[in-house]
């Protein structure tokens, strides 16, 4: 199949290139889904986190939780703040893929495509940012993060934070490419071939 055997090339010669541009600009691509994180994290648990913010690509994030010789306190008692770092760059990395399959495709207005795209992305990296504290949390702060009201149960934040981080990555990429990818020539071969051989 020349037009898969085409996007494949192109897709690897382009990776290096959407890649790069991601680590220069890591914290700017970050940017949005950080803002929606903190926002969200910042509304629902106002009486656990203090402040979320993004400082370069780190999401940071402070709570209203303290440690005093290995006990978690209130940060009143403490008097001080536990603060959690998220390198937002372990999920981020869904952008560059995405960009390489969609513009190594020959489809209408990719600038289009791609900026709807990009939108999904970021609140699914919001979803993830939000996931990794929460895991963080569970795991340091423990019972009383847990016994909040409004947060889930420790097996559903374990769940969110494992999809997040070991499959939305690379799966919401290709799941997006392939939805844009509709009504194609491209789309059309690969329907052929999976009627053809639906092993494939």
């Amino acid at each position: 199949m020349i037009g898969l055997r085409q996007q494949l090339v192109m897709t690897l010669i382009l990776m290096p290139i959407t890649f790069a541009l991601w680590i220069a600009a890591a914290g700017l691509l970050a940017g949005p889904a950080a803002w929606l994180a903190g926002f969200i994290l910042e509304q629902m648990y106002a009486g656990i986190v203090a402040s979320a913010a993004l400082n370069d690509t780190l999401f940071i994030v402070s709570v209203e939780f303290g440690n005093v010789n290995g006990k978690i306190v209130t940060a009143t008692e403490a008097g001080h703040e536990l603060v959690f770092e998220v390198n937002t760059q372990l999920l981020s990395y869904s952008i560059p893929f995405y960009a390489a399959l969609l513009w190594s495709s020959k489809l209408q207005n990719p600038a289009n495509r791609f900026a709807l795209g990009l939108f999904a992305l970021w609140f699914t990296m919001a979803l993830g940012l939000i996931a990794i504290v929460m895991k963080d949390l569970m795991l340091v702060v423990g019972a009383p993060f847990l016994a909040a009201p409004g947060i889930p149960p420790g097996a559903a934040i374990a769940l969110l934070y494992q999809f997040s981080v070991l499959l939305a990555p690379t799966l919401l990429p290709v799941l997006l490419w392939l939805t844009q990818l509709q009504g194609t020539p491209l789309w059309t071969a690969l329907q052929q071939r999976l009627i053809r051989d639906p092993a494939a």
